[in-house]
């Protein structure tokens, strides 16, 4: 009952997708939020639309193998006559139907209905798959829009010192040098946001692939993080909450019903299946014997298909169960990589988190300190520009460091959703 509904929901999707419609979107999206590029991914991503159709196609199969053989309809005719006691048989009429042992159509049908839950359960994989992607490339842009808003600050404050500097150089208490270096300086930056700029339009290329539309990245575009607040869990509690929402294991699961079934069937085709049959005789009158009066007989039969090879069943019934076990062997697999990257993506977490930490408590106070102890010992004219700038590069370098380490905080906090098959890792904190 639950795939059926699943289907129907599918097919309600599906018409105005395949259209190429987008009901929450015009032509451009140029308001780029998280929530909006993961609903966009569900509604119109080409792979996604291709997955469903998949799926939707694998669950018309039941009704195909659960449905007996057509009937065989044979018809004979005598060109010479042959002669039985009740006259001269011109012609027969024979109808047979097919019936496959008791309980094959239905382990038939159970196998294709559990086809197409595997079928449903791979689109939701393929969904996690591309959120994540998403996610990602999302985390990327906002990482860009935070170093160029770093770099214009910077830019901002080195065309204020170079204001300075040229003052000083003109009354001749400055250097050229301090001039040349801020102007260095500026156009190394200038370069910086060029590259920023070609790194943006990639990642939102590849947004638009992800949601089939186009979007807009330019430098207006404004994209938000929050540090989410991570729940007190063990790697244990993590493993159990993903076996029980990833769809990957209930691939296996459905797979490894659905190969039970499969060891059933080949058991029962072990048994013979059988035939009813229906002849009809068209006679007609003949003069001898007396009793050929021509009236039409019929006659009714049974045919039995007797399955003789029987080591053509012994190897089907083997490779049934081999497939069995080999689901048994891809479900500790699939376990074992669980565990394994949920402990790595952990460890990655705590020492990201760490660093962030380093970052707020020490080298973002710290740097700034300095700044301003140089700052004031420039403006009195106890240190020289050179060192001024070397104290505003180390701030703006450790500020784009904090934001790289964020950036990847968040990508990393996505895989450990993907992982546990859940869109936030808010989720944990609700339960």
């Amino acid at each position: 009952m639950l795939l059926h509904v699943r289907v129907f929901l599918l097919i309600l999707v599906l018409p105005g997708v395949a259209l190429g419609q987008n009901p929450l979107y015009g032509d451009t999206l140029r308001t780029l939020q998280l929530d909006q590029i993961i609903q966009a991914i569900r509604v119109s991503n080409p792979e996604m639309m291709a997955s469903r159709l998949a799926a939707e196609a694998m669950a018309t199969k039941g009704g195909q193998v659960s449905s007996l053989p057509d009937p065989m309809v044979m018809f004979n005719v005598q060109p010479f006559p042959i002669y039985t006691a009740r006259g001269t048989q011109r012609a027969q009429l024979k109808v047979e139907q097919a019936f496959p042992f008791p309980g094959k159509l239905g382990l038939m049908e159970q196998i294709a209905e559990l086809g197409a839950a595997i079928g449903i359960y791979e689109t939701d994989a393929l969904e996690d798959q591309l959120i994540l992607s998403a996610k990602i490339e999302y985390f990327e842009l906002y990482r860009l829009q935070q170093h160029e808003r770093l770099i214009k600050e910077f830019k901002a404050r080195l065309r204020d010192f170079e204001s300075v500097a040229v003052t000083q150089y003109e009354v001749g208490r400055g250097m050229q040098q301090a001039i040349l270096k801020a102007q260095l300086e500026r156009n190394t930056l200038s370069k910086r946001l060029l590259d920023l700029s070609w790194q943006r339009n990639s990642a939102g290329e590849r947004i638009s692939k992800l949601i089939n539309r186009p979007v807009s990245v330019d430098s207006s575009s404004t994209f938000s993080a929050e540090i989410p607040t991570w729940p007190a869990m063990s790697a244990s509690q993590l493993l159990e909450i993903a076996l029980r929402n990833r769809p990957e294991a209930d691939v296996l699961e459905t797979s490894a019903e659905r190969a039970d079934v499969s060891v059933s069937l080949a058991q029962k085709n072990f048994f013979p299946d059988f035939a009813l049959n229906l002849t009809y005789f068209d006679l007609a009158k003949a003069d001898i014997p007396p009793m050929a009066d021509g009236k039409n007989a019929l006659a009714l039969g049974v045919s039995i298909k007797v399955p003789l090879r029987r080591g053509r069943l012994d190897s089907s019934l083997e490779e049934a169960r081999l497939q069995r076990n080999r689901v048994d062997a891809n479900m500790e697999s699939l376990v074992a990589g669980f565990r394994t990257r949920i402990a790595d993506i952990l460890m990655r977490i705590r020492e990201d988190d760490q660093q962030l930490q380093l970052y707020r408590q020490a080298l973002i106070p710290q740097a700034e300190t300095t700044l301003e102890a140089t700052l004031s010992a420039y403006t009195t004219g106890r240190t020289d520009f050179l060192n001024l700038l070397d104290a505003e590069r180390v701030l703006f370098t450790i500020h784009t460091g904090y934001e790289d380490v964020l950036a990847r905080y968040l990508m990393t906090i996505a895989m450990l959703e993907k992982e546990l098959g859940i869109v936030s890792i808010s989720e944990l904190s609700a339960n």
